[in-house]
């Protein structure tokens, strides 16, 4: 991969950061309280529903309703909120899933290209330096603080 090549260019106006962000108020104000957030502990001990699990649910919750046999404290009409929940939320999961994947990757080419343009000005900044350009040494060190601690591949290391 090339990390030469710009990848990402944005300037977002500011009315659609406003649009942006009022729809995100939105999706706080009108989702977040309906939702619940879990330990890793346990998401990782829950029963997952995935794709190939929604037929089987579906079909047990129409054979338990229909067996006069089926457990006393099986709740069916919570059953059904459940899947009505599954249902609903899933409609809303997949195109923000999307969103916040392409926001990540947006994320993380424009940071890499800032990272990559930052480090070709401050390795220039370090070459004018060593020719002694004035003011260069002051900016080259307080951008060198970023790298504190780390050897530098241009000074071997002292012999023991």
């Amino acid at each position: 991969m090339d990390n030469n090549v710009n990848r990402i260019s944005l300037e977002l106006p500011d009315a659609d950061q406003q649009a942006i962000a009022a729809a995100i108020q939105v999706l706080q104000d009108k989702l977040m309280p309906h939702l619940i957030a879990l330990a890793p502990e346990d998401r990782s001990s829950l029963p997952k529903m995935g794709d190939k699990s929604v037929a089987f649910v579906r079909k047990a919750a129409s054979y338990a309703r229909a067996d006069a046999g089926r457990p006393g404290y099986l709740d069916l009409d919570e059953m059904d909120r459940d899947i009505g929940a599954v249902e609903i939320l899933s409609t809303f999961a997949r195109p923000l899933a999307q969103i916040t994947s392409n926001l990540d990757d947006s994320i993380l080419a424009a940071g890499a290209e800032a990272y990559g343009a930052a480090l070709t000005y401050y390795n220039a900044v370090k070459a004018a330096a060593r020719s002694r350009v004035p003011g260069a040494q002051a900016i080259a060190d307080d951008l060198g603080q970023r790298f504190a601690g780390r050897i530098s591949a241009a000074k071997p290391a002292a012999k023991a």
